[in-house]
C-alpha cells in the first residue's frame, strides 16, 4: 500500500473515532459508552487483528502457569492455570515427583461455576488441611472454606467476609488457624477498616471464634483503623507475631506474644517494632527474630533480636547492607536465603545460620539472568525452592540443593508452547540530562538489524518502588513474530536500585520519571533501533504518567501511545477511592504548592489545542473496582477535541469476563493498534473507495442517447 493510500485509510478510521466528539455539545465529552462502541468498531476492522488474537490465544492457552507454591510435611501445594482453563485450580503432589491431584476447581464446584475463583489458600503445617477463599463474579468478597486433603472434601462450615487472608496462619500442630475478617455490614467507603484476626479451632463451631488481634485486644495498642493485619506463628519458636501494615508496600509494626497464650485465645501483645523501624518482613527461629529493615539502609539489611524483646534497641546486624537490594529473605534449616537485586535482575545468596554474626554471604549461581518471583523456605527443611522466569526463558520451579548450592528444575511446570529459541535480549543504558544511566531491556528476534526502521513497543511503569523485573509472557511472541521489538525503560520511581531509585522518582520528584522516559525514547532512536514513525509507547496505571506526559510534551517522538487503566489527572486523584489510594506515591493537593506541582506533571493539564498528536488508545476495564475509569474518559475527550493530526483517539472499554480472555483481547488490541500505526502492511485498513465522478453518477440507469 502506498503512503498516500495508507494515510487516507488512517484518516478514514480516525474520523470514525472522532465523530462522536463532534456530535457532543461544545466543550462536553462524548458519553463513554459511545466512545467505547466507536473504538470497538475501529479495532475490529483492523486487518490482521483476528489472526493475531487467535495466535495470542494459542500461545496463552498452551502455556500453563504455576504459582503460590507451598511445601508442608512433604506435600507440594500450588495454584495452576492449565492450558485453556479460565483460572486457577489448587493442586497437591506427594513431593515434586508425585502425581498431580486437583483439590479445588472453582468451575466444577456446586458453589462455584463461571466467574468463581480462588482468592488465596494456606495449607496446614501437617499437610492434612488447606484453607482457601472462594470469590464469585466481579466482587472481591471471599468465603473461607477448609478442605480435608486426604478425603478431598470440605469441612462442614464456611466463613464470610474473608477476602484478606493471603497470609492466613496455622498453629504448628495444625489444629487451629488465625484468619482476618472485616466487620459486618461495612460500608464500601470504609472497606478495609477495622480488620480483625480471629482464631478458629477445627471441629468447633465458628460462632465461638474469638478475636485475638485488633486494637485493644490482648493489650495491642496503636493499631490504626486502616490496616492490613496478619499473624506469623513459627513452627520452631515459643513466640507468635502479629504484623500490621498501614499502606501497600509500606513498613509493618510487629507485635509479639507467647504461642501458648495465643493458642488459649488469651494473647498478651506488646509492640517490638513500630512502623518507624521500617521493617518489611520477619523470620523467627527458636529464640531469635530476624527482621528485614530499610531504616538507615536504602538497600535493606537484616537485623537480629531476641524474640521476646521489648524493642529493637539491642538488635544486632545479621546481614549488613550491600550494593545489591535485599528484596526478601527466607529461613531454612541450613541457612537464611536472600533474594537480592541489581538493576531489576535478581540474585540468590545465602548465609549459614552459624555464620550470621560474621556477615559471611555465599552467592549461588543461577542458570541465567532472571527474576525470582517466589522464594520458598521452611525452618524444618534444608534448601530452598524458587519460582524463576526471564524475558526469554519460560517459567520453571527449581530446587536448591543445600549441600552443593546447585539449582535443579523440578519439572513442576509443563513446557511452554512459546518457542523463544530465535529470540534474544540485551540490556543498554540511556543517559539522562543529569548524568544518570537508565537501564533499557530490549527483546527481539535474533535476526533483527539496526536499521532504524524496526516497529518498537516501549513499556514503562516507574512507580511504587516496583522494579520491572524479567517476566516471561508466552503471548508476547505474537508481537515479536511480526518483527517487533519489545522494550522496557527502567526509570526512576521503580525499585531497580532500591529505595534511592524509588525516592528519586516519587512525590515532589515525580517529574524525574517523565524526563527519564523521554531520554529512553530519544536513546532508542539515536542508537538506531527505531525512529519516531516506528515507535509506540505503553504505560499501565501509574505508567500513564510518564507515557501521558511524553505524549503531550514530545508528540514528535513517536507514532502511537497506549495507556491502560491510566492515571493522567493527578490533581483529581483525591476525588475517588481508587485515586486516594495513589496519594502516597504522588502526593496530595492539600496546599496551593502541592496542587501546582501535581498540575506540572499531570498529562491532562498539558493537552494543547491545535496540536498534531500521535494516535492514542486508552484502555479501561469497567469491572475493576481499583481503577478510576473517569481519568481515561476525560483524557480521551480532551485529546479528541485538541488534536489536529487526523489520527485516531480511541477509548477502549473492556467488559470481557474472565482474567485470561480479558488479557488476550486487550493484548490483541494493543498489538494490532500499534502495528497499524507503525505501518505494518498486514494491519493497514483498506482505503475508502474513491468518490464516483459526477457525470458517471448522473448517467447511471439512463438510456444511451439515440444516434
Amino acid at each position: 500500500m502506498s503512503a498516500r493510500l495508507a494515510a487516507a485509510a488512517i484518516a478514514a478510521l480516525g474520523a470514525i473515532a472522532l465523530a462522536h466528539a463532534a456530535d457532543a455539545p461544545q466543550g462536553a465529552a462524548a458519553p463513554a459508552a459511545r466512545q467505547g462502541d466507536s473504538a470497538r468498531d475501529v479495532l475490529d476492522r483492523i486487518p490482521g487483528r483476528a489472526a493475531l488474537l487467535e495466535r495470542i490465544r494459542a500461545l496463552d492457552e498452551a502455556s500453563p502457569t504455576v504459582h503460590e507454591i507451598s511445601i508442608e510435611a512433604g506435600r507440594v501445594f500450588y495454584l495452576e492455570t492449565a492450558a485453556g482453563a479460565p483460572g486457577d485450580v489448587l493442586c497437591v503432589r506427594e513431593g515434586f515427583a508425585g502425581a498431580k491431584r486437583v483439590l479445588v476447581d472453582p468451575a466444577t464446584r456446586p458453589d462455584g461455576g463461571p466467574g468463581a475463583a480462588i482468592a488465596w489458600y494456606s495449607a496446614s503445617p501437617d499437610g492434612r488441611h488447606v484453607a482457601f477463599g472462594l470469590t464469585r463474579g466481579t466482587t472481591d468478597e471471599a468465603l473461607l472454606h477448609v478442605m480435608d486433603v486426604d478425603a478431598g472434601r470440605d469441612l462442614p462450615f464456611e466463613i464470610d467476609r474473608a477476602a484478606q487472608n493471603r497470609k492466613l496462619a496455622w498453629q504448628p500442630d495444625g489444629k487451629a488457624f488465625y484468619y482476618a475478617r472485616v466487620p459486618e455490614a461495612q460500608a464500601p467507603a470504609a472497606r478495609g477498616a477495622n480488620v480483625r484476626i480471629y482464631r478458629h479451632v477445627l471441629g468447633r463451631e465458628t460462632s465461638r471464634d474469638e478475636i485475638v488481634f485488633a486494637p485493644g485486644v490482648g493489650g495491642a495498642r496503636d493499631v490504626p483503623e486502616m490496616v492490613e493485619p496478619w499473624l506469623v506463628v513459627p513452627s520452631e519458636s515459643r513466640y507468635a507475631f502479629a504484623l500490621a501494615r498501614g499502606e501497600p508496600g509500606g513498613p509493618v509494626a510487629v507485635h509479639v506474644t507467647l504461642q501458648k497464650d495465643l493458642a488459649e485465645g488469651r494473647p498478651r501483645w506488646h509492640e517490638i517494632a513500630t512502623t518507624a523501624d521500617q521493617v518489611t518482613a520477619i523470620e523467627a527461629w527458636h529464640e531469635d527474630l530476624y527482621l528485614l529493615t530499610r531504616r538507615d539502609a536504602p538497600n535493606r539489611r537484616v537485623i537480629r533480636v531476641a524474640a521476646g524483646a521489648t524493642d529493637l534497641s539491642r538488635a544486632k546486624v545479621a546481614v549488613p547492607e550491600g550494593d545489591a537490594v535485599i528484596e526478601s529473605m527466607g529461613l531454612a534449616r541450613d541457612a537464611i536465603y536472600l533474594r537480592t537485586m541489581v538493576a531489576g535482575v535478581d540474585r540468590l545468596e545465602r548465609m549459614g545460620l552459624g555464620l550470621l554474626a560474621s556477615g559471611s554471604r555465599q552467592f549461588l549461581r543461577l542458570p541465567y539472568d532472571m527474576a525470582i518471583s517466589e522464594l520458598v523456605t521452611d525452618p524444618r527443611r534444608a534448601g530452598a525452592v524458587l519460582r524463576l522466569q526471564a524475558w526469554t526463558r519460560p517459567l520453571e520451579v527449581a530446587e536448591v540443593d543445600a549441600r552443593t548450592g546447585d539449582v535443579r528444575n523440578t519439572g513442576l511446570v509443563p513446557p511452554s508452547a512459546a518457542d523463544y529459541s530465535t529470540i534474544d535480549e540485551v540490556r543498554l543504558y540511556a543517559p539522562t540530562p543529569d548524568g544518570t544511566r537508565i537501564p533499557i531491556t530490549l527483546v527481539y528476534k535474533k535476526s533483527t538489524r539496526l536499521t532504524t526502521d524496526n516497529p518498537t513497543l516501549l513499556a514503562v511503569h516507574g512507580a511504587w518502588g516496583d522494579p520491572a523485573s524479567p517476566a516471561f509472557e508466552p503471548a508476547r511472541l505474537a508481537w515479536l513474530e511480526h518483527g517487533g521489538i519489545f522494550a522496557v525503560a527502567h526509570v526512576r520511581g521503580g525499585g531497580e536500585y532500591g529505595d534511592a531509585w524509588h525516592d528519586a522518582g516519587r512525590g515532589a520528584m515525580k517529574a524525574t520519571t517523565v524526563s527519564d522516559f523521554i531520554a529512553a525514547c530519544e536513546f532508542l532512536e539515536r542508537y538506531g533501533f527505531t525512529n519516531n514513525n516506528r515507535l509506540a509507547i505503553e504505560g499501565t496505571e501509574a505508567g500513564g504518567v510518564p507515557v501521558g506526559d511524553a505524549l503531550v510534551r514530545r508528540p514528535d517522538l513517536f507514532a502511537a501511545a497506549i495507556l491502560r487503566d491510566p492515571i493522567v489527572d493527578l490533581p483529581a486523584l483525591a476525588a475517588s477511592a481508587a485515586g486516594r489510594a495513589m496519594l502516597p506515591e504522588f502526593g496530595s493537593a492539600a496546599s496551593a504548592d502541592d496542587r501546582e506541582r501535581l498540575r506540572a506533571i499531570s498529562p491532562y493539564e498539558h493537552v494543547r489545542e491545535g496540536m498534531p498528536y500521535p494516535a492514542v488508545m486508552l484502555s479501561i476495564g469497567v469491572a475493576d473496582p481499583g481503577i478510576d475509569a473517569a481519568q481515561a474518559e476525560r483524557m480521551a475527550a480532551r485529546l479528541e477535541k485538541a488534536t489536529t493530526s487526523g489520527k485516531p483517539v480511541l477509548l477502549r472499554i473492556d467488559s470481557t469476563a474472565g482474567a485470561r480472555p480479558r488479557r488476550d483481547e486487550e493484548l490483541a488490541d494493543v498489538y494490532s493498534f500499534a502495528l497499524w500505526q507503525l505501518g505494518d502492511p498486514k494491519f493497514q485498513p483498506a482505503p475508502p473507495a474513491p468518490p464516483e465522478a459526477p457525470a458517471r453518477a448522473f448517467l447511471r440507469g439512463v438510456a444511451p442517447p439515440v444516434r
